[in-house]
């Protein structure tokens, strides 16, 4: 099957929720999921500007007015759905993706 992240009512609707040290391949990662009504989305929390994690605030990875994933530290706005920056000094770039799917309401790492 996969790593089981969480329920996705543990995420609120354009909201996201901070995964610290997931183990990917012997290796740790900390992703971040979003939820866009029944849909998630996983992504390592890099930003391809300056490579620190969006959350400089501590998890704060959202602009729920605009719905966009945004960097905290310069401002950088990523569309939820393919984590293409849209605004910033990443213009262009995208976050890196991990696959998660819905498997009866759980978060699913793929592996």
């Amino acid at each position: 099957m996969g790593s089981v992240l969480c329920h996705i009512s543990e995420i609120g609707d354009g909201d996201a929720k901070l995964f610290d040290k997931v183990a990917i391949d012997g290796r740790y990662h900390e992703l971040f999921v979003v939820r866009k009504g029944r849909n998630v989305f996983c992504y390592v929390n890099d930003c391809p500007h300056l490579h620190i994690t969006l959350d400089v605030i501590p998890g704060r990875l959202m602009n729920k007015t605009e719905g966009v994933i945004q960097c905290a530290n310069h401002g950088a706005k990523f569309e939820i759905a393919s984590g293409r920056c849209i605004w910033g000094p990443c213009r262009g770039k995208t976050l890196r993706t991990k696959p998660v799917e819905l498997i009866n309401g759980m978060v699913v790492l793929k592996n």
